[in-house]
């Protein structure tokens, strides 16, 4: 069976039917205007909110970097503790190695 092509004026009449249904979906310039300001506010909210997260995160990093670098000047000051430790056992081995070395001179 082939479908008879409709007349001009019912098919202006399904074209007004269509228009009519999606026409009241459609958005307004007033619709844009309150989705702006909307979406503006919403931009405020964010940016306030990405901003105090922005200022708790720099303190957390500068806390960490405070704790850090008070470990790193122990720990410096644990080698150079060490480091003169050693300075002065290997100081007095070289002492001894020099007054053994005099001794065996000495006697030979």
């Amino acid at each position: 069976m082939t479908t008879p092509n409709p007349s001009l004026e019912d098919r202006v009449t399904i074209l007004e039917t269509r228009l009519d249904t999606v026409l009241p979906t459609l958005a307004t310039k007033e619709d844009i205007a309150r989705l702006d300001g909307k979406i503006d506010a919403v931009e405020g909210r964010l940016n306030g909110k990405i901003d105090a997260a922005e200022e708790r995160l720099n303190g957390k990093i500068d806390a960490a970097e405070e704790r850090l670098n008070g470990k790193i000047d122990k720990l410096d000051a644990k080698i150079d503790a060490t480091s003169n430790r050693l300075l002065i056992r290997f100081s007095a081995v070289g002492f001894a190695m020099l007054s053994i070395a005099v001794a065996v001179v000495k006697y030979l």
